[in-house]
């Protein structure tokens, strides 16, 4: 009785799984009715996916760039790698804007047709940044053509990750000029120096507080304006000079000494001797950042038997600067 028992159950048992087997083959081909089934022929939302890249060599995916949807009005970030993705949304006709900081932001026109995922590569350039800028202004005394004369120096260090600058310019909208800036491969500044003449003045003066706008000019022909500064000071009247002086003779390591220079903003000295030759004058000696306590300067490193002048400088701390009338002496 037992064995039959254990026949009937196992046979039971048997049918019960055929038809949990059957009917499990029969619901994999059965229609996808689940709106949500990527599967389901009448599935009504779609993905659009991609990478956001470097618009110069070597590609580099770019981190944190935002990215809109419309009309969906969806904002994303790029992952670590440049990588997005805009899932479950309705395969309408629309716009994806990607924007950064530091990069030109683009905007796509996406049309679906019949697709329901679309793959995008994205390559931004970027914006050129301005490191640093100086603008100062430079008079310099002089006995011939007597007077003073005027220069505006600026230097600006520009970085651009795509390499792809064409040119750099300095305009001022006050002024109504604009003047190219020569690239320095020793120093990698971008620099030019100013005549009152080049802005169309007839005082340095006439600068202080006015905006100097710092453009660049890429090969596309794109340009930006990425910063701009402004003249803070002119110093025109210089320091005073009272020996050595009128071609005196000197021993080699002279003591330079001249009036106390009074002022009331922070500023520092400058020496420089040159050799005094009208067709060739050299550089010999230069001292920076002396104290404006000081009212003298020892040379210690003789200088050779030869004819010299010898200025001072007057630099504040914004660079602005007032050259001395020229001083002479002689070593023998």
């Amino acid at each position: 009785m037992i064995i039959v028992y254990k026949r009937i159950l196992l046979k039971y048992l048997y049918w019960n799984v055929f038809i949990i087997m059957a009917i499990a083959f029969n619901s994999c081909n059965a229609p996808r009715n689940n709106p949500l089934d990527p599967s389901n022929p009448s599935y009504s939302f779609a993905s659009i996916n991609g990478s956001v890249q470097t618009f110069s060599l070597p590609y580099t995916g770019i981190a944190g760039v935002s990215v809109l949807w419309q009309p969906g009005n969806i904002i994303i970030n790029s992952d670590a790698n440049g990588n997005f993705a805009i899932n479950n949304i309705r395969p309408i006709d629309g716009k994806l804007i990607f924007q950064k900081t530091g990069f030109l932001s683009d905007t796509i026109n996406v049309t679906w047709n019949i697709a329901r995922k679309l793959n995008y590569q994205i390559n931004l350039p970027s914006i050129p940044m301005l490191d640093s800028i100086s603008i100062y202004t430079v008079v310099i005394n002089q006995f011939s053509p007597p007077g003073q004369s005027y220069q505006l120096i600026i230097n600006a260090n520009i970085s651009d990750k795509d390499n792809d600058i064409d040119s750099v310019y300095v305009q001022s909208n006050d002024l109504n000029f604009k003047k190219a800036l020569d690239y320095d491969a020793s120093t990698k500044f971008f620099q030019t120096t100013l005549s009152t003449q080049d802005m169309n003045i007839s005082d340095i003066e006439q600068t202080i507080g006015l905006n100097f706008n710092i453009i660049v000019k890429d090969i596309f022909g794109r340009q930006f304006l990425v910063g701009s500064e402004k003249v803070t000071r002119v110093i025109k009247d210089g320091a005073v000079i009272q020996f050595p002086a009128n071609d005196t003779l000197i021993t080699s390591t002279p003591m330079l000494t001249w009036q106390r220079y009074t002022t009331g903003y922070p500023f520092t000295y400058m020496i420089q001797i040159y050799t005094n030759d009208f067709a060739n004058s050299q550089l010999v000696y230069e001292q920076n950042s002396i104290s404006s306590d000081s009212i003298s300067c020892q040379i210690t490193t003789p200088l050779p038997a030869k004819n010299y002048y010898w200025v001072i400088w007057v630099i504040d701390q914004f660079q602005n600067r007032s050259r001395s009338l020229p001083a002479t002496f002689r070593v023998q």
